[in-house]
């Protein structure tokens, strides 16, 4: 079998993220630092995204509470570390995953800030615990600062469930995020053709391989299983 070219196979992928910073920047979205991790083995890559920060759009704040909240901002973090070698293949990409995004909105009449977050992980199966753990899951965080000192305000607090969730990064996950909490600026991002080829490149290595893992459950074989399905669905019996 042929060797892959890491080197190129990095380069696409350096561009692809250099690319969308910068297209992304175009509809005011900064962050903080951003840097294309160089220093992994040649068969990976990866990134880390410090502070990128979505404005969230008043209409999408209808519900909110306290009320009279009228801006918001979503902030995030994203560190990936991916296989090379499998990136054309119907198999997990990542090594290693972590999205987290803060909502952190100023509360006019006290001005207090609230805050909602939660975070999307690849499980370290290392890491043994009682709780069932999806390989890929979102969780809300209760005190997404880590302050001791943090206001619960009336809400009960304890480890929720992790629900199942398709990986997301970057690409994936800025969209996501963009469709959800800045809708007209998203009408806009989905007309342009760079956005669109770049999101069906992503969703062709990332969130097919996952959804043909759950899939393969029911072929009733698990000698075809590519990716073992209940490490993504533990709940499947």
């Amino acid at each position: 079998m042929k060797r892959p070219n890491y080197k190129y196979l990095r380069s696409q992928r350096r561009k692809e993220f250099n690319d969308f910073l910068t297209f992304i920047s175009t509809y005011s979205i900064s962050y903080q630092t951003a840097k294309f991790n160089e220093e992994l083995a040649e068969n990976h890559w990866g990134y880390t995204i410090i502070g990128l920060s979505i404005p969230v759009e008043p209409s999408t704040l209808k519900h909110i509470r306290p009320q009279g909240i009228t801006n918001a901002q979503v902030i995030v973090d994203i560190e990936i570390v991916s296989d090379l070698g499998e990136w054309n293949n119907i198999n997990d990409p990542f090594i290693s995953l972590n999205f987290k995004a803060i909502i952190k909105a100023i509360n006019p009449n006290s001005e207090s800030p609230h805050f909602l977050a939660f975070h999307i992980d690849r499980h370290n199966g290392d890491n043994e615990t009682n709780e069932i753990h999806p390989l890929y899951h979102l969780q809300y965080l209760q005190n997404p600062k880590k302050k001791p000192d943090f206001n619960h305000g009336e809400s009960l607090q304890l480890d929720i469930p992790r629900m199942m969730h398709f990986p997301m990064e970057l690409i994936l996950g800025t969209g996501f995020l963009i469709s959800n909490f800045a809708p007209t600026a998203y009408s806009r991002i989905i007309k342009e053709r760079q956005y669109v080829k770049l999101c069906k490149e992503y969703q062709e290595r990332i969130w097919k391989p996952y959804i043909n893992s759950i899939n393969s459950y029911w072929n009733g074989n698990q000698t075809r299983w590519i990716w073992n399905p209940i490490a993504n669905c533990p709940y499947l019996v």
